[in-house]
């Protein structure tokens, strides 16, 4: 506390001993120095900026419609990070309000159709309505499709004709065009959900009915299919293959270049019927009948006539009968049996367009090799910096490549098709590398070019950092000069030019100091020194005063 007391007594007796001149002087300077600091800390401090609506991705379409709600509402404050837009944290108010007055919200927040219906009029006619809607229905579809993330813009046109005769239905169409991320065109797939999606959001519109033309495609993907379907059929396999193959080896970098090859049978649509016999018939009905019949005949002998050959009333054994007659048996035997030969019937119906093989090349660059090889040597050194990693030999690359090679090969055979009995399908993935050429240099900024945009942002910095110097050290001389010579300019000091002679010895001083003038008996010269060492104050007006009269 005493030092503040002090240090203010000593500034305060300072700035009283100083000429109003200098008082003035002083007083601007430290007012100047309190407002560059004032602007200083103001154009120092950074503004709070966050994104808006939580960091959100947006597409082309709602940048472009949130930048010219802001520039509309004049807000100026904002910020391009990419597709996400910032705004003052303490404007956040201002900024949504803006979106929300000039309808440029996200699609997840606002409906086309819901608007169009918000602005219906009663004094409007049915027609002007439904044409609205449809239109506000179009845009909505378009910002549907742009969430895929692989389209980037998407646009869809609907159309109805008139009926036709008496029939109720009315031929519709629609055309969509979808301008996709990056330089690659649609997959199939995607064009088939597009379709799909639009044929569900029009009553009674079919697939056939929607075009989609992408921008990126060089017209080859939308050929007829019905008119080469071996062509899509291996199109889609190869897409299929790719995709799977690319899925495992994603570990791999994304320097990874696939190439699949898909050998589709051409046969269509096979249906083979086989009837096969067996040697042996099965018996459907079987008949059997047996007869047996003897008959006894007399012989002939004897006279002729009734009496003698009559047997009349004699009795007669059996056997006499038998052995002096003709006996006759007759045996009949037949057997009836009807029968089927048996069969055995196959139908069997084989899928067309079958996959029979697929072969897969995959390339790596070189420079992958260099990188599994420092990455395995810090792992085994773990006390070594990536520096220290020794270059690699050729051997050591031969190694590691036919590994790599093994490991890539074991990874991608499981996700071929089967082959033929004693094929193998390790010889159908080919593992290659390519050089790594060297990047061209990206240019550096001039330094002269970084320096003078640094300047343009920070002058107004640099110029109250400059001013405040300039006065602290303004006031600094000003005090210096005021206050150690009590308001005695320097030429008295200095004897206006005059050689002074050199102050005698230092002699032991009384304690008691008198300031009237005491006779020692010395010459006027020496006198004159005494007088000017114990009191230069009045030998400076003295002087002073001499000259005044001599000029």
């Amino acid at each position: 506390m005493n030092f503040f007391s002090q240090s203010s007594e000593q500034m305060r007796e300072a700035f009283n001993a100083m000429p109003m001149q200098s008082r003035i002087i002083t007083a601007l300077l430290v007012a100047a120095i309190a407002i560059g600091l004032g602007f200083l800390v103001r154009g120092t401090s950074s503004v709070n900026h966050e994104v808006l609506f939580g960091g959100r991705v947006l597409n082309e379409n709602e940048i472009d419609a949130v930048e010219l709600s802001f520039s509309h509402a004049g807000l100026n404050d904002w910020e391009r990070e990419g597709r996400r837009i910032r705004i003052p944290r303490e404007s956040r108010n201002a900024y949504l309000a803006a979106l929300e007055e000039s309808a440029s919200l996200p699609v997840s927040l606002q409906s086309h159709v819901q608007t169009a219906i918000n602005s219906a009029s009663p004094f409007e006619s049915s027609e002007q309505r439904l044409s609205r809607e449809m239109h506000a229905k179009e845009q909505d579809l378009g910002s549907h499709l742009a969430r895929f993330p692989d389209i980037k813009f998407a646009s869809v046109e609907y159309d109805r004709a008139e009926r036709v005769g008496l029939s109720r239905d009315r031929p519709q169409s629609a055309s969509v065009v979808v301008t996709p991320e990056g330089t690659e065109p649609l997959s199939k797939q995607r064009i088939d959900q597009i379709k799909e999606m639009i044929r569900a959001s029009y009553a009674g519109m079919s697939s056939d009915d929607v075009a989609v033309i992408d921008t990126n495609s060089d017209g080859s993907i939308g050929f007829d299919e019905d008119a080469d379907p071996l062509a899509a059929k291996r199109r889609d396999e190869i897409a299929f293959y790719e995709q799977k193959i690319r899925k495992h080896l994603i570990g791999y970098g994304s320097g990874l270049s696939i190439s699949v090859y898909a050998e589709i049978d051409p046969t269509m649509d096979v249906e083979k019927t086989t009837l096969k016999y067996d040697s042996e018939r099965t018996t459907l009905q079987d008949k059997s009948r047996k007869i047996d019949t003897q008959t006894i005949r007399p012989l002939n002998q004897g006279v002729p006539g009734a009496a003698p050959n009559a047997i009349g009333n004699r009795a007669q054994s059996l056997e006499d009968l038998e052995s002096t007659a003709q006996t006759s048996k007759t045996k009949e035997d037949e057997r009836e049996s009807v029968g089927v030969a048996g069969q055995q019937y196959e139908n069997s119906r084989m899928a067309s367009l079958q996959t029979v093989r697929v072969r897969a090349s995959i390339s790596l660059p070189q420079s992958y090799y260099q990188e599994v090889w420092a990455q395995n040597w810090l792992l085994n050194n773990p006390d070594k910096k990536i520096a220290d990693v020794p270059p690699m030999r050729t051997a050591d690359l031969e190694k590691l490549r036919l590994e790599v090679k093994t490991n890539i090969q074991r990874t991608v055979t499981p996700l071929l098709p089967e082959v033929n009995a004693g094929e193998s399908k390790i010889e159908l993935v080919e593992v290659s590398d390519y050089p790594t050429l060297p990047q061209p240099a990206t240019l550096e900024p001039e330094t002269a070019k970084l320096a003078l945009t640094w300047l343009a942002g920070s002058w107004q910095t640099i110029a109250m950092i400059g001013l405040a110097l300039v006065a602290l050290l303004v006031a600094r001389s000003a005090i210096r000069g005021s206050g150690s010579d009590n308001g005695v300019p320097s030429e008295f000091n200095e004897g206006f030019g005059l050689e002074l002679p050199a102050p005698p010895a230092e002699v032991a001083e009384s304690t008691e100091k008198n300031d009237a003038m005491e006779i020692t008996g010395g010459t006027l010269k020496d006198e004159l020194v005494s007088i000017v060492e114990s009191n230069p104050e009045v030998a400076a007006n003295v002087i002073r005063n001499w000259v005044a009269d001599a000029a």
